[in-house]
C-alpha cells in the first residue's frame, strides 16, 4: 500500500523544519548564559532547544579547565548513556554535524599560534575531552589486552603539518554482556580542520559466568 502524498509533504516539510531550527542555533549568540557552569549551558541548550531537557540529559555536559572556552554536551540514552551532540565555544553552539566543530574548538585554544608540539597537545585534549567527552579512553593497558597490543593515547605531527591522534577506547556495554573496545584515528589539517576518522582496530572480551 502506498503512503498518502499528503503524508510525504508534511514528513518532508518536518524535515526542512528541523533543518531550519538546527542552522539557527548555529549562529545564536549564548554570551547572555554562564557556560562556565552546568545550571548555565543548559538553560542555553533549553533556549536552542525550546524545551525542557530531561534530568539524564542535564548531567550530560562535561566542563573540563583543559578545554577553556569549550563546553561538550550530549544526550541521554538508556542502553548508551550521554553521547556526544555537539560544544559550546566561547559564545556559539556547534552540533555535532558541523564540519566547523573541531576548527572552531581548536581555534578557541589557541591552534593557529601554537607550535607543532603545542597543536598535537591542543588535538589530543580535544578528542578525548571534546569528541569522546562521554567514552571512556584509556590511557594504560589493562587486563583484557592480554593477547592485543596496546598504545597509550598520542597525537603525532605529520610532515605535511597534519597531526594524527590514536587512542583506545572502551564502548558502552549497552545490552550485551561483554565488553568492547576500539582502537580510534582522528586526523587534523594544518589548519584544524577534523580530516577523517576510523576504527583501526576493535575488539570485545566476554568475562565468565559466575556459578
Amino acid at each position: 500500500m502506498k503512503r498518502p502524498v499528503s503524508q510525504a509533504i508534511v514528513l518532508y516539510s518536518f524535515s526542512i523544519l528541523l533543518s531550519a531550527s538546527y542552522a539557527k542555533a548555529q549562529t545564536q549568540d549564548f554570551s547572555t548564559y554562564d557556560l562556565s557552569t552546568k545550571a548555565g549551558v543548559n538553560a542555553a541548550r533549553e533556549a536552542m532547544a525550546g524545551k525542557k531537557l530531561d534530568d539524564r540529559s542535564k548531567n550530560c555536559v562535561r566542563i573540563e579547565s583543559d578545554l577553556p572556552g569549550v563546553v561538550a554536551v550530549g544526550g541521554f540514552a538508556y542502553d548508551r548513556g550521554c553521547r556526544f551532540e555537539g560544544a559550546f565555544v566561547k559564545s556559539r553552539y556547534f552540533g555535532n554535524e558541523d564540519a566547523s566543530l573541531s576548527k572552531s574548538a581548536l581555534d578557541a585554544l589557541g591552534w593557529m599560534a601554537a607550535s607543532s608540539k603545542q597543536r598535537e597537545k591542543f588535538a589530543q585534549v580535544w578528542v578525548e575531552k571534546g569528541l569522546l567527552a562521554f567514552l571512556t579512553v584509556l590511557s594504560a593497558k589493562n587486563e583484557d589486552f592480554a593477547s592485543h597490543s596496546f598504545q597509550a593515547p598520542e597525537a603525532v605531527s605529520q610532515p605535511n603539518g597534519e597531526i594524527v591522534v590514536r587512542l583506545w577506547i572502551r564502548l558502552p556495554s549497552g545490552r550485551s554482556r561483554g565488553r568492547n573496545y576500539q582502537q580510534r584515528e582522528h586526523r587534523f589539517s594544518s589548519s584544524g580542520n577534523l580530516l577523517s576518522t576510523r576504527t583501526v582496530e576493535s575488539f570485545s572480551t566476554v568475562k565468565d559466568e559466575e556459578g
